[in-house]
């Protein structure tokens, strides 16, 4: 009977294709990625099998969503890489600012928001994009936007 041999396996890092593919994707597909990733790193009672890439998830997570309007998240983020127990103050004011765009598109869009809850109208509605914006303008008195885009009331 032979004798079985102890073969070396690779780490499986040794086949870790996210440093490859994350040039090539786009950020909404990388995110969910860098999650598989940093779930992989965790055992099932939750401890973290190797902490010096969980903290390289974070921070890779972090990097790429610090541009986003995500700010909580971020700042969760950052106070984790950092090992803060709050953010700084920066991201409440960036915060503000996301809330404060948030409110002004949304009082923007208010019109044709309530009009496309109004099954009247969305019925009298077609599939001719043109022949939409020329019933909403004429009925109801919706502009095509300040970009010209033909995007009924939404902010150009």
């Amino acid at each position: 009977m032979a004798q079985s041999e102890s073969v070396a396996v690779p780490p499986v890092t040794e086949f870790d294709l996210l440093p490859k593919l994350i040039s090539r994707l786009d950020r909404h597909l990388i995110f969910p990625l860098l999650e598989f990733s940093a779930n992989q790193l965790e055992d099932e009672d939750g401890t973290i099998k190797d902490e010096e890439k969980a903290r390289e998830v974070t921070r890779a997570k972090y990097h790429l969503l610090k541009k986003t309007n995500m700010t909580d998240y971020i700042a969760n983020l950052y106070c984790e890489i950092e090992g803060l127990d709050s953010a700084p103050a920066e991201f409440g004011e960036q915060r503000q600012k996301v809330l404060s765009r948030m409110e002004q598109l949304e009082a923007d869009t208010t019109k044709i928001t309530d009009l496309l809850g109004d099954q009247d109208v969305v019925a009298n509605l077609r599939s001719d994009k043109v022949a939409n914006l020329e019933f909403l303008k004429k009925e109801h008195d919706v502009s095509g936007g300040r970009g010209g885009g033909g995007r009924a009331g939404c902010p150009g």
